[in-house]
């Protein structure tokens, strides 16, 4: 009886330990289950915030990159076109409308407003009316209308310009009614169009138009005498290689003693520059050997050139 008791209660202390030792190894595999799963909740978590962290670090760089390409942008931009816009609003032509009252008359054309370096090109639409030289220097020849272009080319692009020069003046004799025997239109000389045939055959320097004040410092006298026609080119120009005028004395009867006077005034002119005036050894040597002062009626021509004795010819030739 004793051993069955015995038995028994060893049979249930057994149960008892099964029991209770059964749910503790279950909730003992539950929790290392939650807790494995917490840790790879947690790992994914870590991984993602990780892979947040390089899409944002990525994404600041692309923001860097792109606003570093903007600039570089911008700065192509200024270094092609540099100040574009005011560039073209402040590059202009000294004139635009200029009225020239006698044949010989000049002024000069350019561009203003330019830096750095340019070119300019000048053409005259209508050469027989105004002529314009390569430095932009406009002289009247003929009464009328015409235009003279600029076109520029320099380091901030490309300029058109355009003139107006109106040769305004009266020619001799003009709404005057001329008679039969009246030859004196008829047997005028145009010196204006003799100056451009020899200018375009022989090389002079750069000459201008010699008017006013200027006449007067260089030639003394001139502007006092009468004449129907006056060109008197010159150069300013330290380096001075020749010059070339021509002058028709008004019909007077003192036309003969004026005739003498423009010629006086021409040879004081070479005598000033053969005698120090020319500087240098060469201009002395041009003016020295090279000018010449002739007349015919009442034309008298003075012209310092190399090729002055060929020129001489052609003069006398309007006469023959």
């Amino acid at each position: 009886m004793k051993q069955i008791i015995a038995l028994l209660l060893t049979l249930s202390v057994m149960v008892i330990a099964i029991a209770c030792g059964g749910p503790a190894e279950n909730t003992s595999q539950n929790d290392s289950q939650n807790n494995t799963q917490s840790d790879v909740q947690n790992n994914v978590q870590d991984d993602s915030l990780d892979e947040d962290v390089q899409d944002d670090a990525g994404n600041e760089q692309e923001d860097s990159e792109n606003a570093q390409d903007d600039t570089q942008d911008a700065q192509d931009d200024a270094d092609q076109d540099p100040q574009e816009g005011e560039a073209d609003k402040d590059v202009r032509a000294s004139h635009s409308d200029v009225t020239l009252k006698a044949a010989g008359n000049s002024f000069t054309l350019k561009a203003e407003g330019l830096s750095g370096s340019y070119t300019a090109t000048y053409t005259s639409a209508d050469p027989a009316i105004a002529t314009v030289s390569d430095k932009g220097l406009v002289t009247a020849v003929t009464p009328g209308t015409t235009t003279v272009s600029l076109h520029v080319e320099g380091d901030g692009g490309s300029y058109d310009f355009s003139c107006i020069v109106r040769c305004n003046w009266e020619t001799e004799n003009a709404g005057s009614d001329t008679g039969a025997g009246d030859d004196s239109a008829a047997g005028s000389v145009d010196l204006t169009a003799f100056y451009n045939d020899m200018t375009s055959q022989y090389e002079f320097g750069s000459l201008q138009a010699f008017t006013g004040d200027v006449l007067e410092s260089y030639y003394p006298g001139m502007d006092a005498v009468s004449t129907k026609q006056c060109l008197v080119m010159g150069t300013m120009m330290t380096m001075n290689n020749g010059e070339f005028c021509l002058v028709e004395v008004s019909d007077s009867k003192d036309s003969e003693k004026n005739v003498e006077i423009v010629k006086s005034i021409f040879q004081s002119r070479i005598d000033y520059m053969v005698n120090g005036g020319a500087w240098y050894p060469e201009p002395t040597e041009i003016w020295t050997n090279n000018s010449r002062v002739v007349s015919n009626g009442n034309y008298v021509m003075m012209v310092v050139n190399p090729d002055c004795d060929a020129i001489v010819t052609a003069f006398n030739g309007l006469f023959a």
